[in-house]
């Protein structure tokens, strides 16, 4: 699992931006390099941890997980409020008859592995960001090896 295991939190394993997601099987469809003005776009992303994170995570009121949506404009970037999660990232403690699952899967391979996504629609053109933070608000770090950072990713919306 590597460092952010070992600090007790999550690791986001693989993200990408998409048209579309097939929610039953949970995975991109459409992977976007540029946004279509006017069109939605979803930020999916794989998301890892042990049970030890997810303890931690509910132990420190650290759940659920959000995606903080800006728009960069001229003069600064402009928040543009935090979307609904389609897929829920807070089940372990918003939705107990889903920890039994959750809790099997964490038996059986030793970690949890969610797949997530939030989805914004009808795009203005401009440069999007996406800033993952737990429910404190404290960033979600990213990277291995060197300095982790806050986790942002961003879209060009033409």
């Amino acid at each position: 699992m590597g460092r952010a295991d070992e600090e007790g939190f999550i690791e986001i394993a693989a993200t990408a931006w998409a048209a579309e997601v097939d929610k039953s099987r949970r995975q991109p469809i459409n992977p976007l390099a540029v946004g279509r003005a006017r069109q939605g776009v979803f930020l999916w992303m794989q998301v890892k941890g042990s049970a030890a994170a997810l303890d931690k995570l509910a132990a420190e009121g650290k759940l659920p997980i959000r995606h903080k949506w800006f728009r960069e404009t001229i003069s600064r970037v402009r928040p543009e409020g935090v979307t609904a999660m389609t897929d829920q990232i807070d089940v372990p403690v918003a939705h107990r008859e889903l920890l039994p699952g959750l809790r099997r899967e964490l038996r059986d391979q030793g970690y949890f592995d969610w797949r997530t996504w939030s989805s914004k629609d009808n795009l203005l053109p401009g440069v999007w960001r996406v800033r993952v933070v737990y429910a404190d608000n404290a960033p979600v770090l990213c990277g291995d090896g060197g300095e982790r950072r806050p986790c942002e990713y961003s879209l060009e919306v033409r």
